[in-house]
């Protein structure tokens, strides 16, 4: 019996759960030393020592380490009975365990030829190398097991001391400070850097090759903080052009966000790309113009030092975290350098970039939740992120936005922190419940819609009380935005505009907004600062010319006598209010809104352009029986009804022209030739044709009261539109061109209550 019990623990230890890298460990400190590169064979020999304190019992550690043979473990403070490399995983057994808070050394001693794939890794490139911290292709994404011995993840984070000896004639520069550069005697040199923060493992670095080194210093905060750029000699005289405002910058995100959190601000040409490695910035070779056309990159790159580097993200599925606010940073620096019109176009491009891709069904993934085969995607983490952050900023207003982020940079200094971390850390700072926020823009796919209408405007001594129905829709999976907040701007006769900052819960709320001005029309988000499911644009044109709002709308001015103010948006949700037509389906997928205030006379013509493509009019427009019709109403208080148009294409795809554009909304809707004519509201007969067909005269006879006709052609064009008080009327149809008229009888409140075909000989 005792040896049944013997054989079965020999037998789960055999089979017990493999420890995972930085399990019942805290990585407190790595010493590394890179002893002998060999540039023809792309191998290395080095040795680091890992310092680390025992969170649990344990009598394994798990490290990683990739490509990289181990040829000796050896320790301080624990007594090591073996290892073992299993893949990407260095295992290393003890004779005794370690106990709670035990502190440990462990000196690991390997070499071999390095790992790298298109994008990360270990670059060697024509007497050059380099690491690159993270890969593009590999998951996880974090590559500083390529060099060192590590936990090699964005939590685990620790200090630095980095040793690198390479040939005297070589320079090598690492993350930190220099703390030394020392002649060997053999024609090599140790140079040693210090890092004294705690960072993640793919933030530290090394350079080594043929580099000159530019310098400067800038006055910050906290006091001068060095300025480093090492560059390849040809590329030397380029460097004061291309950092020409790097002190601005850095002065800039200081005011925002927080003393400079680091030791240098330092930049090293690289062979592949950028990377935010602290105090050592990898740059590629392209942003060294001699100009300021590669500057975003430099902005981008420094902005880690405070978001992904001061505060890391938790898991790569937030990389938003790190880099959607880098991506902001990289155009948000330019309303201090270049001004705040600068600044806005550029986020404006890149807001209408994002709405269009979150109109893709294949695009609707939630911010904070992005596969890791699309962690370091632009559209779906750099650049919408960077649209959110921008959101964001407006939706707190821009000092409180500031002041929030510096306290959340504050919380997690030098740590990791999650979606939800920062929503409560900002929620903290502002008073400001950030929860609705969150759950529309970050933990939900799309993206929000958000409609005003004016309904009543009262006068208020001098002031003027506007009531205006808010509305939320959510482009993408089902989603209620609650604590929907957005600027509505307001514009009166005179063209004066006056922004207010809305909020509300749910679907739909009525708010009244005291103001200066007596408006006539208010919009959503007028200067695009949030991401929302609209397009627009805004103009005043003092000459002839077209302007196109997007694809589908082109608004036309023929002549202008003084100027003529113009907004266009179209809407990418459906429009309220259907009228319920009997044979007519409204749009599901878009709707439009214009403004127009002449200033002397003007001719303005708009062209709304349709087509059965899945992206714009398919959802109503599937065969030639589904005739297309534009139609519009003035305001809110209005209903949908027919405008004059002229039509031009095939069912497929066409546009309408309507000349003299007035001010209010259009839509698309489709006629169903299959039905108009077919069927009636009630079993008594509402309107007789008489005779039908005819050439040249029809009798309309109908018992409704106050009631109007409106004849529309096959191609859905009103052709003829009167009101009919008496019981019958006559009209004349001789200049009509032989086809299938619709006669439809429109009751008072503009509902069709009945609609008979008309045949013209």
């Amino acid at each position: 019996m005792k040896k049944f019990i013997a054989i079965l623990f020999v037998f789960t230890l055999f089979f017990a759960k493999a420890q995972t890298p930085g399990e019942n460990i805290n990585v407190t400190h790595y010493e590394i030393h890179l002893n002998n590169f060999d540039f023809n064979n792309h191998t290395l020999q080095a040795q680091t020592i890992v310092t680390l304190t025992a969170v649990n019992t344990t009598s394994t550690i798990a490290l990683e380490l990739k490509s990289l043979t181990v040829s000796a473990v050896t320790a301080t403070g624990a007594n090591v009975s073996s290892f073992a490399q299993n893949g990407d995983v260095l295992t290393i057994n003890l004779a005794s365990p370690l106990s709670p808070n035990a502190l440990a050394s462990f000196t690991i001693t390997y070499g071999g030829n390095t790992f790298n794939e298109s994008w990360g890794g270990i670059m060697w490139t024509n007497g050059y190398v380099c690491n690159m911290g993270v890969g593009f292709e590999s998951i996880p994404h974090n590559l500083g097991k390529c060099w060192f011995p590590c936990v090699d993840n964005f939590t685990d984070k620790a200090t630095y001391d980095v040793y690198v000896t390479v040939p005297t004639e070589m320079t090598a520069v690492c993350g930190g400070n220099l703390e030394s550069n020392t002649d060997n005697g053999d024609g090599t040199h140790t140079v040693h850097y210090n890092v004294p923060q705690e960072i993640a493992t793919y933030h530290i670095s090394f350079v080594a090759g043929n580099y000159v080194e530019w310098t400067d210093i800038y006055n910050g905060m906290n006091g001068d903080i060095p300025i480093t750029v090492y560059v390849k000699p040809s590329q030397i005289n380029n460097v004061p052009g291309t950092f020409v405002h790097v002190k601005d910058i850095a002065n800039f995100y200081e005011n925002c966000f927080g003393p400079y959190p680091f030791n240098r601000i330092g930049y090293a040409v690289t062979s592949v790309g950028c990377m935010e490695h602290v105090d050592n910035i990898g740059i590629t070779s392209g942003v060294v113009t001699g100009n300021t056309t590669q500057e975003e990159y430099v902005a981008h790159e420094m902005s880690h030092m405070w978001f992904g580097n001061k505060v890391t993200c938790a898991t790569a599925e937030e990389m938003w975290l790190n880099e959607g606010f880098a991506q902001f940073c990289g155009v948000f620096y330019r309303s201090e350098i270049y001004g705040e019109d600068d600044f806005q176009q550029a986020m404006n491009s890149k807001i209408n970039t994002i709405t269009t891709w979150c109109k893709s069904e294949s695009n609707w993934i939630p911010l904070n939740n992005v596969p890791q085969t699309m962690t370091y995607d632009n559209s779906a983490v750099y650049n919408r992120g960077a649209v959110v952050v921008n959101t964001l900023m407006n939706y707190l207003g821009r000092e409180t936005f500031l002041e929030g982020l510096r306290s959340y940079l504050n919380t997690y200094n030098y740590s990791a922190a999650s979606s939800e971390q920062l929503r409560d850390a900002l929620t903290a700072a502002t008073g400001i419940d950030m929860n609705g926020f969150f759950d529309t823009y970050v933990f939900t796919a799309g993206m929000p819609h958000y409609g005003v209408d004016l309904i009543n405007v009262t006068p208020n001594g001098n002031q003027y009380n506007a009531t205006v129905r808010m509305s939320y829709q959510h482009y993408g999976p089902e989603h209620v935005g609650q604590n929907n907040r957005v600027e509505v701007t307001f514009i009166d006769n005179a063209g004066q505009l006056q922004t207010e900052l809305v909020n509300w819960d749910g679907e739909e709320e009525n708010k009244t907004v005291t103001l200066n001005i007596n408006p006539i029309a208010a919009f959503a988000d007028y200067y695009n600062h949030f991401l929302d499911a609209k397009f627009d644009k805004n103009m005043t044109a003092t000459a002839p010319g077209n302007t196109g709002i997007n694809q589908q709308l082109t608004i036309t001015v023929n002549s202008v006598a003084d100027s003529v103010m113009l907004r266009g948006e179209e809407h990418y949700v459906a429009p309220d209010n259907n009228p319920n037509i009997p044979g007519l389906t409204l749009s599901t997928k878009h709707y439009w809104n214009v403004l127009r205030l002449d200033f002397g006379e003007a001719d303005v013509s708009g062209k709304f352009t349709f087509s059965n493509n899945s992206n714009m009019d398919g959802d109503i427009i599937h065969s030639e029986n589904d005739s297309a019709v534009l139609l519009y109403r003035a305001n809110i208080n209005d209903t949908w009804h027919s405008i004059p148009y002229t039509q031009q294409g095939t069912w497929k795809l066409g546009f309408f022209t309507v000349s003299d554009l007035p001010t209010g909304q259009y839509t698309i809707g489709a006629i169903d030739k299959t039905q108009l004519g077919l069927n009636e509201i009630n079993d008594e007969k509402q309107l007789i044709l008489a005779p039908n067909p005819t050439g040249n005269l029809v009798k309309i006879s109908t018992k409704a009261k106050n009631s109007e006709i409106f004849i529309i052609n096959g191609l859905g064009q009103t052709i003829n539109t009167f009101p009919i008080s008496d019981s019958e009327i006559t009209v004349s149809v001789e200049a009509f061109p032989a086809g299938v008229y619709y006669v439809n009888l429109l009751d008072e409140k503009k509902n069709i209550i009945s609609t008979e075909k008309l045949v013209k000989r």
